[in-house]
């Protein structure tokens, strides 16, 4: 891990950022929303534009997360940052809540014990909608709404941009067509058509890329869906990827601009297989709203890109 001294926390911009958030928390009708340190692809490290904890809190942790209600707001973090979080948050305003010792579920039903919680369904996971709705009990609804936070940061950074390069077959040790078809017979003996893959390492891997989307993190910021006949359709702003990529990729991988994912998921049929652990909840409304047969299952890229051929294990 990168180590740098520069401090870039100030917490005396939390409270006024914070009081901003509360405002949108009235128009919405909400009684408060929550925060992840996450990004679409549940990174550990995100994109300037994803800092949103980081921005409205000041803390810039690797992990943790915010609770913001109308009258508190409990800032999560793991025992690695105690200290940090002290320096970081004005403190006055923010409440440093021991995590996973106390999850949002169990301090939503004792701080807030009823009300309307709102949301951003890209950012969450099923899991952790269903985790946080079923320890929160009764009294707590959560509410898929707009990113709250992207509508007081006036001055959020553009997405990133980072060009995409081909990770040559001689260290991968397979060719991408070799794997897609490992994934594509997977599937068909699961029965599933499809699966929607959301995490970075998982795009990079069966597709032999690599991204510089974000600093000292070699993985692809994209969207893709696997097909059982070993095609695939990957989302990614075509400027990232270069005459070369495009080469590289073939005919059998089809580019397609991030805006048109969700338009590609209501076109799925048959069943499909999708991480609740690892892909937003959103892409589970998006199908179940179209009648898509919803497949739980872990990412099938996961395994199979654990173990290491030759050429990796020479690599390392």
């Amino acid at each position: 891990m990168f180590q740098t001294f520069t401090a870039s926390s100030h917490p005396d911009q939390g409270p006024p950022r914070l009081g901003a958030l509360r405002n949108e928390l009235l128009k919405e009708g909400l009684d408060g929303f929550i925060i992840p340190r996450a990004d679409v692809h549940q990174g550990e490290y995100v994109a300037t534009r994803d800092e949103r904890l980081s921005w409205l809190t000041g803390f810039t942790g690797s992990a943790g997360f915010c609770v913001a209600l109308k009258d508190s707001a409990g800032v999560f973090v793991d025992g690695r940052y105690t200290l940090q979080v002290q320096n970081q948050v004005d403190t006055d305003t923010f409440t440093p809540v021991d995590w996973p010792a106390t999850t949002a579920g169990p301090w939503l039903k004792d701080t807030l014990k009823k009300g309307v919680v709102g949301f951003d369904p890209w950012l969450h996971t099923k899991r952790q909608v269903e985790q946080t709705e079923k320890a929160a009990g009764d009294g707590i609804t959560l509410q898929r709404t707009a990113n709250l936070v992207d509508k007081i940061w006036q001055d959020q950074p553009a997405p990133p941009a980072g060009k995409v390069s081909v990770q040559p077959d001689k260290l991968a040790g397979k060719t991408h067509a070799d794997k897609r078809e490992t994934l594509a017979k997977d599937l068909r003996e699961r029965g599933c058509s499809a699966a929607v893959i959301t995490l970075p390492d998982s795009i990079s891997w069966p597709f032999n890329i690599r991204g510089s989307d974000i600093l000292r993190n070699p993985v692809v910021h994209a969207f893709a869906i696997l097909r059982d006949d070993g095609s695939a359709r990957l989302f990614i702003e075509p400027y990232k990827l270069s005459t070369e990529v495009r080469a590289h990729l073939g005919d059998a991988v089809e580019v397609n601009t991030p805006s048109s994912f969700e338009e590609a998921l209501k076109q799925l049929s048959g069943k499909v297989l999708v991480d609740p652990e690892t892909a937003p909840i959103a892409v589970f409304d998006i199908l179940e709203a179209s009648d898509v047969d919803v497949e739980n299952a872990q990412d099938p890229c996961i395994l199979p890109t654990a173990r290491k051929t030759a050429a990796e294990l020479t690599g390392t």
